[in-house]
């Protein structure tokens, strides 16, 4: 039976690719270096930060995190949208009596779920400084760990969702079971690949799951 969804953040409840791409064009545009398409943005989803400005800016600065942090500080409200099928889902879930959370690797998770209006459909939201102090990031299961200790539910009642091979390998880490989305660069044959239970292209999918798992 599944009594807690927990969900990654990041191109799984939302579309952030938007926000990503106007960040590095922010510094793009600040370094008077060629700006960057949503294409190209699309094929560094999920990756760390250096890799992403290696890869769109064909370098990697300290200071260029600074620049793409501001910008995130400003504008992630107006471009960070939820997936058209996020809300119903959620709600859906919360009327079959389905505790929800958020799991990320965002230091403040909170603070953008505030600005989306998603915020108030959790029962708990989890980053690495908050709210149970500094924690290692994701693969590391210990964010998870907390969540579950703070709500008391077990392993096997719980599923992380998420969208990129972390997800996936977190949730191993921790003994919950997983499910991939496929919105970023990961693919069902990857995730299968990976070792999660199940795959979705939708995360209106997520109610008929867990009327299965009954």
């Amino acid at each position: 039976m599944i009594n807690l969804y927990v969900f990654d953040h990041d191109m799984t409840i939302v579309d952030s690719s938007y926000a990503i791409m106007g960040g590095f064009n922010y510094v793009a545009r600040h370094e008077g270096l060629p700006e960057v398409s949503h294409e190209l943005t699309m094929k560094y989803i999920a990756t760390p930060l250096p890799t992403f400005c290696e890869g769109l800016l064909g370098d990697y600065r300290p200071e260029w995190v600074k620049l793409y942090r501001e910008f995130s500080a400003m504008h992630e409200g107006e471009l960070v949208r939820p997936f058209d099928d996020t809300v119903s889902t959620l709600k859906e879930l919360r009327e079959m009596g389905i505790k929800l959370a958020v799991l990320s690797n965002r230091e403040y998770p909170r603070l953008v779920l505030e600005r989306t209006g998603l915020d108030k459909y959790f029962d708990a939201i989890v980053g690495a400084l908050e709210p149970y102090g500094k924690l290692p990031y994701k693969p590391n299961p210990a964010m998870m760990n907390e969540l579950l200790s703070h709500l008391h539910i077990p392993v096997d009642e719980t599923v992380y969702v998420g969208d990129a091979d972390i997800d996936i390998v977190t949730a191993k880490a921790a003994h919950v079971r997983s499910i991939g989305i496929t919105k970023g660069n990961f693919s069902h044959s990857d995730f299968a690949r990976l070792g999660a239970w199940k795959s979705i292209d939708s995360l209106s999918e997520l109610r008929g799951i867990a009327d299965a798992d009954k």
